[in-house]
């Protein structure tokens, strides 16, 4: 994909590392190591990946942006979501690590944080937590929502917002970043 990227443009200015699956997890004693090693393939190796082979183009070309997609759950930890949680935390700090070797040649490396977005991942979750709570999907909705101060979810478009913020000029000083887009929900 980098390699094509640069064939057609010559360069490669921006990667969005956007990875993130999960599944049914329960508690860390009772996990199958089939699960552990699915959502750490997908959500941590596909962004250290893709991290990798755009840090040796944009290393060589001394310019770049690499934007990563963490979670607020990497940095809370949820209870029967261990597996998930720890793969963005590690996703956070490849972040952090890449973001201090990469500066010397110009680039940075942030993640976003999303809090409760309106994904089909997050249904996912709110479908299990309902079941399990014994409630409706649009009763734990609704519940959520109160608990998030802007009062509504996370859209692409909030993400694509920091994204190019991120890309352009007026984002340049910004490396290692770990930044909240969750409406209020969390701010450390």
């Amino acid at each position: 994909m980098i390699a094509g990227a640069v064939e057609k443009f010559g360069r490669l200015d921006i990667m969005v590392n956007n990875a993130g699956m999960h599944l049914q997890e329960g508690p860390v004693a009772d996990m199958d190591i089939e699960i552990i090693d699915r959502i750490f393939a997908v959500n941590f190796k596909g962004i250290f990946f893709g991290c990798k082979y755009a840090s040796r183009q944009m290393r060589e070309q001394k310019h770049g942006a690499i934007i990563n997609l963490g979670s607020y759950g990497g940095k809370l930890g949820f209870p029967g979501y261990a597996a998930y949680c720890s793969s963005k935390g590690a996703v956070h700090t490849l972040t952090i690590s890449l973001a201090r070797e990469m500066a010397q040649y110009n680039v940075t490396v942030n993640a976003l944080c999303p809090g409760l977005a309106a994904t089909e991942m997050h249904w996912s979750f709110m479908r299990n937590e309902a079941e399990e709570r014994g409630m409706t999907f649009d009763q734990l909705k609704d519940e959520e929502l109160e608990t998030i101060p802007l009062g509504r979810y996370a859209e692409g478009r909030d993400m694509a917002g920091t994204i190019i913020w991120l890309s352009s000029g007026a984002g340049s000083y910004m490396t290692g970043g770990l930044l909240n887009l969750n409406g209020g929900l969390y701010f450390a």
